[in-house]
């Protein structure tokens, strides 16, 4: 603890105050590390990103629990989709409860079903279902409990062995009002309180906010579960709100003035058996099977009969499943004891009840066909299986013999194999009991979505289309297949759309951006961090009605050219140096430069050379990040542009880019930008005069390749005299143009600002 308490000390920039584990965090991480599929002890309590030690960080930049002057404080705490999140707020609970804080709030989801298991792993994991000595639960109490939550806080109060009072309320407006109107008869100015917004990106945000950016709605016009959390906090006169999510867009876009506007960020760092979108998408692509579109049933493509893919899924599911009824720990206590399968087509109910259908079919016309065969020659019936286990020996080699699993399939896991619905309709499953049987098959859809655990999930069957420009945070969180599945990561396969695959795979690295900017600004102001992300044209970066900052999108694709160059005498004078060192560098190290007629098809003469193959890592760093951009308009481009080649350069390292020198480096002439009515101190680049588009010929916009990344650097004297070159007003102007090709395009939602 000492050493811990030594490193949280170093923490830069300072947190407030060290939380410091008492007996209770101790008793709960004991607790844990017992768990059947918890991490050891020393996993969550040793290193800088152990579990202890953020939930430390988080709390610690949080009010101290001695002093009651400062004003509410906001947090954003980000981690994966099913990375640990809820055992990183239990740990910062734990710590709070052992720091002095007399009351701490779970909003704890917007669905009866969300709410029930977070509440329901709370009072487990705290120890409250056990009649434990540390703490009171209310569930979302009503103006009846006032009496109740009055005695349980003098209690707090005035005795030495504090028993805190956790309360858990769906996050639905009403009853977050409820809450707000008996706190607000209490006298809560010596208690101090925590809130944890669990899933906070989603319903607790202002709806109305795009509406009054745009002058659509009064400032005072608010969402209803908004306004009742505000309510909620108005009424705590010392506390902290936490938001936690994995999907921090539309937190992390509202207008600067927003009351649920975070103050700072922390994260949380995931264990080292966790699978996320890298793990799926980039680094084992095998696991992901493409659904093929004629198979997903829709308005224009009636499908009558199971999928074909449909059923290869569920031979994948039952393989997986007999494998591990095969090698799983026996007893009450044993470790991963679940698999299942997960069935996501649509939010529609109707076509839940088809897909239910389709599977029970499936497996009934499966389970006779296997019986039948087995009984004559087990080998044909192993046949039927033959693909999937060849594809399954790849990516796990691991995997039992086929014969012993088709016998464990009859003996074992037909037997144990059940398929519910998981929606809101009277004949679905309310709650699934993962103890009640060891395999599952859950077909549903918004319940499946967001916050809710299948335990055990190992295959993923998602016909569900990508939509026109989805919300980036939404499609993440349909990834429940994502979670602690590195022990069986072979044996997982999660069947998507084609177009849904490209989307997950492209989201990945607005994520890895997007949280490498929050590492970069942990525990600093936020309100200081422009909002600058990498995003795939193919999504959006949340519902658009949240968002109160004004955002654009810069596309790095095509010609990036400067408007205007050398804004001042200084930024000339850099360029112009900058300019004759990295030609020089450039020459002596990739050399010589040759006539761009060498590598231009059907060119036979030009006035341009070219280096060739120049590493986009040196053009990057003797180049573009050396040169002075000035002009607001044109820096913004630059940012973006650099940001888009950092990315394309994370994703591969060996890319090149090919150097025009335009006209050899002679110092050309060229007259104002036309229709700008400006003088020519104001320095607008001719880009027109370059890039003229005059039929049949052979213009400078055309120097360049479609399948890699062009320079241009060109030397100009600019005036307003339309000949003579010795009039002119400024002179020696380094000027430069950059190409992306498609195949490379990045785009940059850029946050405005006035």
């Amino acid at each position: 603890m000492t050493t811990s308490i030594k490193i949280l000390k170093t923490v830069k920039p300072p947190l407030r105050w060290v939380p410091e584990q008492g007996e209770f965090t101790i008793e709960f991480l004991k607790s844990k590390s017992k768990d059947a599929n918890g991490p050891s002890y020393a996993a969550l309590t040793e290193g800088a990103d152990s579990i202890l030690h953020e939930a430390q960080r988080i709390l610690g930049r949080c009010l101290p629990p001695g002093n009651i002057e400062e004003d509410p404080e906001t947090g954003l705490v980000v981690g994966y989709v099913q990375s640990g999140k809820t055992l990183s707020f239990e740990t910062v609970i734990a710590l709070a409860r052992d720091n002095g804080y007399g009351m701490i709030i779970v909003l704890a989801g917007t669905k009866n079903n969300l709410r029930d298991q977070s509440e329901e792993r709370l009072k487990k994991d705290l120890g409250i279902d056990d009649g434990g000595d540390h703490w009171y639960h209310l569930s979302n109490p009503t103006t009846s409990a006032k009496n109740q939550i009055e005695t349980r806080l003098q209690a707090w109060q005035k005795k030495s062995t504090k028993k805190a009072l956790l309360i858990t309320v769906l996050k639905h407006g009403g009853r977050i009002e409820d809450l707000a109107k008996v706190l607000a008869k209490l006298d809560l100015s010596c208690v101090p309180s925590l809130i944890i917004d669990d899933e906070s990106d989603q319903a607790s945000l202002n709806t109305k906010a795009a509406r009054i950016k745009a002058g659509l709605a009064a400032i005072n016009e608010v969402s209803t579960t908004y306004k009742s959390i505000l309510t909620l906090r108005a009424v705590l006169p010392h506390h902290s709100y936490l938001q936690y999510t994995a999907t921090p867009q539309a937190n992390l876009l509202l207008v600067q003035t927003d009351f649920l506007n975070p103050n700072f960020a922390e994260l949380v760092t995931p264990g080292e058996s966790y699978t996320g979108g890298t793990a799926f998408f980039i680094d084992n692509a095998d696991l992901i099977v493409e659904i093929p579109t004629k198979q997903v049933p829709s308005k224009t493509n009636n499908v009558v009969s199971p999928p074909k893919s449909l059923l290869q899924a569920l031979r994948y599911f039952l393989l997986a499943a007999a494998h591990h009824s095969l090698t799983r720990e026996k007893g009450i206590k044993a470790k991963d004891r679940n698999r299942s399968m997960m069935v996501h087509p649509a939010m529609a109910t109707s076509s839940h009840k088809t897909y239910k259908s389709w599977v029970d079919k499936a497996l009934k016309t499966l389970r006779r066909t296997v019986e039948d065969l087995h009984a004559s020659d087990p080998a044909v019936a192993g046949a039927k299986f033959e693909v999937e286990y060849e594809s399954l020996a790849k990516s796990f080699p691991d995997i039992r013999p086929l014969r012993e699993l088709i016998a464990e399939l009859l003996d074992e896991v037909f037997d144990e194999l059940n398929v519910v619905e998981v929606n809101g309709t009277k004949d679905a499953e309310k709650k699934v009991n993962w103890r009640a049987t060891r395999y599952w098959i859950l077909v549903g859809g918004a319940k499946l979505d967001r916050g809710y655990t299948v335990e055990g999930l190992c295959i993923t069957y998602m016909p569900r289309p990508l939509g026109s420009a989805p919300a980036a945070d939404t499609l993440q969180q349909r990834a429940r297949f994502f979670g602690y599945k590195k022990p069986y990561l072979g044996l997982c396969r999660v069947f998507v759309q084609g177009t849904v695959k490209a989307a997950f795979t492209e989201y990945i690295e607005h994520e890895e951006f997007v949280r490498e900017a929050l590492a970069n600004h942990r525990g600093l102001p936020l309100a200081k961090w422009r909002r600058d992300f990498i995003l795939t044209e193919m999504l959006k970066p949340t519902r658009g009605n949240v968002i109160g900052l004004g955002i654009r999108r810069i596309p790095v694709n095509g010609w990036l050219v400067p408007k205007v160059m050398q804004r001042d005498d200084n930024a000339a004078a850099a360029n112009r140096t900058l300019l004759i060192d990295v030609v020089t560098k450039w020459r002596r190290d990739f050399g010589p430069d040759e006539n761009a007629a060498t590598v231009l098809s059907g060119v036979k003469d030009s006035p341009h050379n070219v280096i060739v193959d120049i590493p986009l890592r040196n053009v990057l760093d003797d180049f573009l990040l050396n040169v002075q951009v000035r002009d607001p308009s044109d820096a913004e481009q630059h940012t973006a542009m650099l940001i888009g080649l950092a990315a394309m350069l994370r994703e591969d390292e060996s890319l090149k880019v090919d150097v025009f020198l335009m006209n050899r480096l002679d110092t050309g002439y060229r007259t104002r930008e036309a229709g700008h009515g400006l003088p020519a101190e104001h320095r607008f680049a001719p880009i027109n005069q370059y890039f003229s588009q005059s039929a049949g010929m052979l213009n400078d916009r055309d120097h360049c390749f479609s399948d890699r990344i062009t320079l241009q650097l060109r030397k100009f004297d600019l005036g307003t005299h339309q000949r003579d070159k010795s009039k002119a007003d400024i002179k020696d102007v380094t000027w430069f143009a950059l190409n992306v090709p498609a195949k490379l395009r990045k785009a940059l939602l850029v946050e405005e600002r006035g």
